[in-house]
C-alpha cells in the first residue's frame, strides 16, 4: 500500500466508506450514528446481521443433516465387513488379551499390597 493511500485512509477520505471496526449497512452509511457499543477490550463489539432470506433457519440445518447421513450411508457401503469366521477369531482374541492383562495388573496390585502391608504394620 502507497504512503498516500496510507494518509487517506487515516483522514478517513477513503472512497467515502466508514473507517476500519464501525460498521456499515450497504449504502456505506454506519448503522448506528452516535451509539458507542464497545466490549470490555474497548473495541467495538460486531453485531449479528438479521438474514431476511432464510438461510439461517433450522431447515438449513436440516439439510445439512440429510447430507450428512447420506454421505455416511454411501461410506458405509465401501466398508468390508468381516466374515463370521474373521469376528469370532477377533473376538477370541480380544477376550484372551483382557485375560492376560487383567491378570497381570491383579500380580502386581496383590504384589504392592504385600510390601505396603509389611511397611505399615
Amino acid at each position: 500500500m502507497k504512503k498516500t493511500d496510507q494518509k487517506e485512509k487515516r483522514k478517513g477520505r477513503d472512497k467515502g466508506l466508514p473507517a476500519a471496526g464501525v460498521r456499515a449497512n450497504s449504502e456505506g452509511k454506519p448503522l448506528h450514528e452516535g451509539k458507542d457499543e464497545r466490549n470490555r477490550g474497548g473495541q467495538i463489539a460486531p453485531r449479528k446481521e438479521v438474514r431476511k432470506d432464510g438461510s439461517g433457519s433450522v431447515w438449513k440445518y436440516v439439510a445439512v443433516a440429510a447430507q450428512f447421513l447420506r454421505e455416511s450411508r454411501t461410506e458405509l457401503r465401501k466398508v468390508k465387513w468381516p466374515t463370521r469366521k474373521e469376528l469370532l477369531a477377533s473376538t477370541a482374541a480380544v477376550i484372551v488379551l483382557v485375560l492376560v492383562v487383567s491378570l497381570y495388573l491383579g500380580l502386581i496390585d496383590f504384589g504392592l499390597i504385600k510390601i505396603i502391608r509389611s511397611i505399615v504394620g
